[in-house]
C-alpha cells in the first residue's frame, strides 16, 4: 500500500483507540441517551457502537476535544 495510505490509516487507529479508552473509563463524557444503554448493554459495547457510529470528521472533532489543550470544548 502506498505510504500515505498506510500512515493515514495509522493515524485513524491510534485516534480511534484512544476515544474508545477515554469513553470506557470516563463514559460520563458520552451524550445522556447514549450513557442510559450502559446498564442493559455494557459499556464496551456501548462505547464500541457509539464510536462506530461516527464519521472520520466527528471522531476526528472529537479526539481534539478531549486531548487537545488549544481546542475548544
Amino acid at each position: 500500500r502506498h505510504y500515505r495510505v498506510v500512515r493515514m490509516s495509522n493515524k485513524a487507529k491510534h485516534f480511534i483507540q484512544e476515544l474508545f479508552k477515554v469513553y470506557i473509563e470516563r463514559p460520563q463524557g458520552l451524550p445522556t441517551q447514549i450513557q442510559k444503554r450502559i446498564s442493559a448493554e455494557g459499556v464496551e459495547r456501548v462505547v464500541c457502537d457509539y464510536i462506530a457510529g461516527m464519521t472520520d470528521r466527528y471522531a476526528l472533532d472529537e479526539y481534539k476535544k478531549l486531548f487537545d489543550p488549544y481546542e475548544k470544548v
